[in-house]
């Protein structure tokens, strides 16, 4: 759990999240598929992209009474992120012996994995299935600040200046999906899913009493919750000439269809003293809306244009409540109702905004068995410069991917691609007002300098028969 030893730390302070690999917005990761993951898809990953999808025959595939579709995907994601911090004026002083300890520069290189899995089955014109995909979250781990390692007098230090906002952990909603579709007259598909999504929270932050940055009653705080919710999607396609031109539309409503509570333990280590509590952590995550249109102009070629919509204004905190209260019962200013009989540990505000995001590409067959596609798009940012912070990162970004496709008629394809993606770097100092606000409110002054980037590989198989 890293909690050193002879630090203190206030019981029922912890941190919340962890930055994820933000492929899209916010701590949106869905790029299972690859450049094939979209709205207008046919393989399996439309149970969540667009489940209408699964009663899309496949341009080229020899028309069956039934069929089964078995597809396998895995992405590694390698980030890089950096945070620079100088001294602001709602920043405790550093002591003398101690210089940096809240001030220079944290950095992270990350590599991490993402599968998914599904399966479809269709007869003539209903099509059925299940899948299993991570489409929200991810997990880091901070650089050590070398120049404290050892020290006799402040070991809190060595984990870093971003350590007051995040150490390391995980953050992560996983889906399980059903979904089933129906193909009118071979035209439009219609089709619907039900998501039943695993919740996790896993990370801990430095922390002080009154949520400062006093590095001389400095400690640390752990959570790991989690629950179960559900949630649904729809999705209609139309083809608007027959294996010329598709489109597609789809929702994803929010997880738990509104407010989360995930629950799990507190531990603290204070004095040395390690406490636990069961405690529930509120959040409310964002519904999604796509939109897509795919188009081959000839045999060997297609195009595909398609965006999304995320309504991250459902994210306006993250509460950390006893296990036994309902409701987290903060003013305007942060502070805890002086009226509630059960005052949240922590009130992390995040007034996120909705993000949206553009893609297209397009695919040239070589030979039958051989495709080459493209790739390029941008994500807007979810987060306003007043509470970015360096446990949930976001920024405008734009990226690029290659890749190929080799199949085995129609039984047997495999792909792989890489995608990089750029973000423009941003400068948040002065801006941040998380000092400002009320305990349980209260978190260090995040402003300073964020950069960014991540390269992602996507592998994935599929099976036809």
């Amino acid at each position: 759990m890293r909690l050193r030893t002879a630090i203190c730390v206030v019981p029922g302070v912890v941190l919340l999240s962890s930055a994820g690999v933000a492929h899209a917005s916010g701590f949106a990761t869905a790029r299972f598929g690859g450049e094939h993951g979209h709205p207008t898809t046919d393989n399996p990953t439309a149970l969540y992209y667009n489940p209408a999808g699964i009663a899309e025959d496949t341009p080229g595939f020899e028309k069956k009474l039934w069929r089964v579709k078995i597809f396998a995907d895995a992405s590694l994601a390698m980030r890089w992120a950096s945070w620079s911090h100088a001294r602001s004026p709602n920043d405790e002083p550093e002591p003398d012996d101690a210089p940096g300890a809240n001030t220079g520069t944290a950095e992270l290189f990350n590599v991490v994995t993402a599968p998914s899995a599904a399966a479809t089955f269709s007869i003539e014109n209903f099509a059925f299935g299940v899948g299993f995909f991570v489409p929200l979250g991810g997990q880091s781990q901070w650089d050590i600040n070398s120049d404290f390692e050892g020290d006799p007098n402040y070991a809190g230090p060595v984990d870093g200046v971003q350590r007051w906002h995040t150490i390391d952990g995980v953050l992560r909603s996983m889906y399980i999906t059903m979904g089933a579709a129906y193909d009118i007259m071979d035209r439009v598909s219609i089709g619907a899913s039900a998501n039943f999504i695993r919740s996790e929270v896993k990370t801990i932050r430095a922390r002080e009493p009154s949520g400062t940055n006093n590095v001389s009653v400095e400690g640390r705080s752990l959570i790991d919750v989690g629950g179960w919710s559900a949630s649904f999607a729809l999705g209609v396609t139309g083809e608007i000439a027959p294996e010329k031109v598709w489109i597609g539309f789809s929702y994803q409503a929010q997880p738990g269809l509104g407010e989360m509570a995930l629950e799990g333990t507190l531990v603290n280590n204070y004095g040395g003293s390690v406490t636990t509590d069961q405690v529930k952590l509120l959040q409310e995550l964002p519904d999604i809306y796509r939109i897509g249109i795919r188009a081959r102009p000839e045999k060997n070629v297609e195009m595909r244009f398609f965006g999304d919509l995320t309504n991250w204004s459902t994210f306006k905190a993250q509460c950390v409540i006893p296990a036994a209260a309902e409701t987290c019962d903060v003013n305007p200013d942060g502070s805890a109702d002086p009226d509630s009989a059960t005052p949240p540990y922590l009130h992390l505000v995040r007034n996120w905004g909705p993000a949206f995001g553009i893609r297209g590409g397009g695919s040239y067959w070589v030979i039958p068995s051989l495709e080459l596609y493209l790739g390029a798009g941008y994500d807007s940012n979810a987060i306003p410069d007043s509470t970015l912070e360096p446990a949930l990162t976001d920024f405008q970004k734009a990226s690029v991917a290659g890749g190929l496709r080799f199949e085995v008629s129609e039984l047997f394809g495999a792909a792989l691609s890489y995608t990089h993606i750029f973000y423009v770097p941003r400068d948040t100092s002065g801006k941040s007002v998380l000092a400002e606000l009320e305990f349980p409110s209260r978190s260090p002054d995040a402003g300073g300098n964020y950069t960014q980037t991540i390269g992602v590989i996507n592998a994935n198989v599929q099976l036809s028969f």
